[in-house]
């Protein structure tokens, strides 16, 4: 799981799963909300929870069949920042956690990227598919978006966008799974 919102998140749905690993991304309420899960939890140091690895721009470790890479990503609203790149059953997945375009960096093939698009706080749709640019995903996952009426953005005109630009885009609701 990564950056779980779900206290106060009238959008969440209920949850009842059990993750063996937690992602955080950055220290807001609305990326680190671990209570009630008793799974390990990787974050930056800032953060402080029960079961955390504490892990720094860079670094890598692996968990499981999983190897987690914590990579840069630039949020003016926490200098503690994150993304993470996820190599697991063959697919390399890079979810760019909050962030603003000049964030964004080629970390070679990626199957899948997860990208913010919400605009405040974050890439808006335009700056999101120039992000796309810079990576060359196989498959985009916009995220970031509507849980606040500060980052209101319409997941269809990016994908719209980003599909005249060659990309492929997915759009996933709350609670559905995709194969990739």
């Amino acid at each position: 799981m990564i950056d779980p919102f779900f206290s106060g998140n009238e959008f969440a749905p209920k949850y009842e799963g059990k993750p063996d690993l937690v992602l955080v991304t950055h220290e807001h309420h609305d990326h680190a909300d671990v209570s009630g899960f008793d799974a390990t939890v990787i974050a930056p140091s800032v953060c402080k929870f029960r079961r955390m690895i504490s892990m720094n721009v860079g670094d890598t470790m692996s968990f499981d069949d999983a190897n987690i890479q914590m990579v840069g990503a630039s949020h003016h609203q926490s200098q503690y920042a994150a993304g993470y790149i996820i190599a697991y059953l063959g697919k390399r997945i890079y979810h760019a956690g909050d962030t603003y375009l000049d964030g964004i960096k080629n970390y070679g093939s990626i199957d899948v990227m997860l990208l913010p698009i919400g605009g405040n706080y974050t890439m808006n749709i335009d700056e999101a598919v120039e992000a796309l640019r810079i990576v060359k995903p196989q498959l985009a996952i916009p995220m970031h978006y509507n849980t606040f009426p500060e980052i209101k953005a319409d997941p269809k005109e990016f994908q719209s966008k980003a599909e005249k630009e060659g990309f492929k885009v997915q759009l996933i609701e709350f609670g559905k799974e995709i194969v990739i």
